[in-house]
């Protein structure tokens, strides 16, 4: 199944959010929390820079979280603010055409429309509800499925959090697919879903970069 008739999780942010998640900013540890939940074996390939993927089933679902730790040469505020960017994401997710706020029910919560191109066939859309807040260790965007055709449902989160002089992530997601045309192509879902993450650690990557300038 194409990433894109699921909720894309991957929500950039205008400046006067990117000035928020900076004032907001609490003195973090320099090792992250979230690597205690990998194994050794899994610490050491994402410490490689690899992505360590990890499925969790759940009872009575067709389908399982999918669970994506990356670590990113960027800040924390600097990954944040990307995935909130939402004027700016179809630059660097592939088939995204637009993603556009529809409705803000506070200061940290956007009800987003996200219209995707699929090759050949037609443009798709579906509405999530994005919830940004600031935890102890990091940041963390939860997101709601509230509308789709191929989608029961939609609920997961990404953490971020400093790692020295860096950031890692998890990315986890949890779909149900709406019907049993689209159950069958749960290896593809998975498939996506690393990609997207990719897509998030690159374009991260290339604006910490940019905003550095020359050593």
């Amino acid at each position: 199944m194409n990433e894109h008739l699921l909720p894309p999780v991957y929500f950039p942010l205008r400046k006067s959010v990117y000035l928020l998640i900076t004032a907001l900013t609490l003195t973090a540890p320099a090792r992250s929390a979230m690597t205690d939940e990998l194994s050794a074996a899994d610490r050491g390939k994402l410490e490689a820079g690899e992505s360590v993927l990890i499925t969790v089933e759940k009872p009575g679902a067709t389908w399982p979280e999918v669970r994506i730790y990356r670590k990113v040469k960027a800040t924390p505020e600097g990954v944040t603010a990307l995935f909130l960017d939402y004027e700016n994401a179809d630059s660097f997710i592939g088939n995204l055409k637009s993603a556009a706020v529809e409705n803000e029910p506070d200061a940290n919560t956007k009800d987003v429309r996200y219209t995707v191109k699929l090759p050949v066939i037609f443009t798709i859309s579906y509405l999530v509800r994005n919830r940004y807040e600031k935890t102890p260790g990091g940041y963390t965007v939860h997101w709601n499925l509230l509308e789709s055709l191929f989608a029961k449902s939609a609920v997961g989160k990404l953490r971020v959090e400093p790692h020295g002089d860096t950031a890692v992530i998890c990315y986890a997601n949890h779909v149900e697919p709406a019907t049993s045309l689209v159950a069958g192509l749960r290896g593809h879902a998975i498939k996506e879903a690393s990609n997207t993450v990719d897509a998030i650690v690159a374009e991260a990557e290339r604006r910490h970069t940019k905003s550095a300038g020359p050593p």
